[in-house]
């Protein structure tokens, strides 16, 4: 049986693999230099949901009609948030915006950050880039959500409204 422990190590193992992969593939080739990659991902057995991620993707939780945002990005303006520095508003148009902390090819060995949740029935995962928040925000997101679409419609309708957005 896959336990919570041995799960996150292998995502973990995994990620690191790729971004010790990456991060070589950079040195190789000058055009490749500084590339990186943000990642989220989630593992699901039984009613548990691991979560892994590293930069700026995130995963929320939609239960019971309310979407709940799981990860916190690796970026420079989170920890601007964290400290009180600048508002939540101001992120999106800060200078720093878009610079990572932490991500896959950063040439460190760089742990993703990882979370275990219970699942309830019903429940779902939204796995999103800055593409989709940076457009909709929660309660936009999460009016799609409660339309109760197949996950491919509201996967579709999601890239579909935040393309209209801009």
């Amino acid at each position: 049986s896959l336990t919570q422990e041995v799960a996150a190590q292998r995502v973990s193992d995994v990620l690191r693999d790729l971004s010790c992969q990456l991060y070589s593939e950079t040195l190789r080739s000058p055009y490749l230099r500084g590339m990186g990659a943000a990642v989220v991902c989630a593992l699901v057995w039984d009613r548990q949901a691991l979560i892994a991620h590293l930069g700026d993707c995130r995963a929320y939780l939609f239960h019971e009609g309310q979407l709940q945002q799981l990860t916190r990005d690796h970026s420079t303006v989170q920890k601007l948030i964290d400290q009180g520095r600048i508002t939540a508003q101001q992120a999106a148009y800060h200078p720093a915006a878009g610079q990572l902390t932490r991500y896959v090819g950063l040439g460190t060995e760089m742990a993703p950050e990882t979370t275990v949740r219970e699942l309830a029935p019903g429940d779902r995962l939204l796995l999103c880039s800055d593409g989709l928040y940076s457009l909709l925000d929660d309660d936009e997101m999460a009016g799609i959500l409660r339309l109760g679409l197949s996950p491919s419609e509201t996967c579709q309708l999601l890239v579909d409204t935040a393309n209209m957005q801009g």
